[in-house]
């Protein structure tokens, strides 16, 4: 992952917008760089900006790009693990 990638990113902590980009980023529509937690708080960063940025817009006007069922379900349960797996260690999410 190049540095420009890493800059350009945005940190998403939304419980349906995380999984979404998560999804579209399978598809090839944004770049996924990580997880991580700040204050035990999970973030999922996303890379470019601006894509993501737009990807969330049509989302919320019900205007976004196809993005296949199985991929979205698969995104929503990888999200939750995630949170699931704070909570075990004590840690608080979302």
């Amino acid at each position: 992952m190049n540095n420009e990638k890493i800059h350009n990113a945005v940190n998403i902590n939304d419980k349906q917008f995380a999984p979404f980009l998560l999804a579209a980023s399978f598809q090839g529509l944004v770049y996924f760089i990580e997880s991580n937690r700040q204050n035990g708080i999970l973030y999922w960063k996303f890379s470019p900006k601006d894509e993501a940025e737009e990807l969330i817009n049509q989302f919320r006007t019900k205007t976004e790009p196809h993005i296949p069922a199985k991929d979205l379900f698969e995104a929503i349960d990888t999200w939750w693990k995630e949170v699931a797996e704070m909570k075990g260690k004590k840690q608080y999410a979302i």
